[in-house]
Formats: structure tokens, C-alpha cells, sequence
């Protein structure tokens, strides 16, 4: 009879990996007064909540697998903190949250691709 020891690291981990993390009433990410992120018809979610829980999916959809180029941004430690509390409220990996918004932000503001091109054709 084998006895594993598990740290509670290794419960978390496990526990994000399948998804059946529930936050605690102290975690920021809970929403406000209590209300649930997912919708159902006894209890309508609130538009933020309904924002939020769309762009999650929208993470989680986003595919990252044949990334190959690996960035080192610099993020202050509030930025950190949060996308830490993100990972342990929702399961998402730092990694893709910041590559779906890069990915995001240049189809949210195509003048950022126009402002790019002219300026590398002005360059000479």
C-alpha cells in the first residue's frame, strides 16, 4: 500500500486543472454581493458579470499551441498579483491571457497595424 503526500500546492494545482476551484467570499474576483457569474434562469447575472464570464470564454477558446516566440513582459506587481488571482479563480495560464490581449488589442484598434505600416514606409 503506497501513501502519497500531497502539499497543498499540489491539491490546488490539481483542483485548477479540473476546474472545481470555488473562491472564497474574500476573493475580489467573487462578484459583487454575492451574485453568480454563470447564467441561469432562477438568477439573472448582472451585465458586468455577464462581460466578464464571455470574455473568460473567450480566453479559454483562444488558441495558443502553435505559438512559438516567448516574450518576458514587465508588469508591475498589482498586475502580477491579479493575473495570479485570475489563474486561481478561473484556471487561465498567464501565459495565454497576455497573448489572447495583444492578440485583442490589435483587432480592437486596427490604426495601431495602419500606424505601424506608414511609419515603416516612411522610414527610409
Amino acid at each position: 500500500m503506497k501513501t502519497q503526500m500531497k502539499s497543498l500546492a499540489d491539491e490546488l494545482r490539481k483542483s485548477i486543472g479540473t476546474g472545481e476551484v470555488i473562491p472564497s467570499n474574500k476573493d475580489p474576483v467573487v462578484g459583487a454581493k454575492g451574485k453568480k457569474l454563470d447564467a441561469t434562469k432562477d438568477d439573472p447575472v448582472s451585465g458586468k458579470g455577464k462581460k466578464a464570464s464571455d470574455i473568460i470564454s473567450r480566453i479559454r477558446e483562444f488558441d495558443c499551441s502553435d505559438q512559438k516566440h516567448l516574450l518576458h513582459p514587465r508588469l508591475d506587481a498589482r498586475t502580477v498579483a491579479l493575473l495570479g488571482r485570475l489563474k486561481l479563480a478561473s484556471g487561465l495560464d498567464m501565459n495565454r491571457v497576455i497573448a489572447f490581449s495583444i492578440v485583442y488589442l490589435f483587432e480592437r484598434h486596427p490604426e495601431i497595424k495602419s500606424f505601424i505600416k506608414e511609419s515603416l514606409e516612411n522610414f527610409e
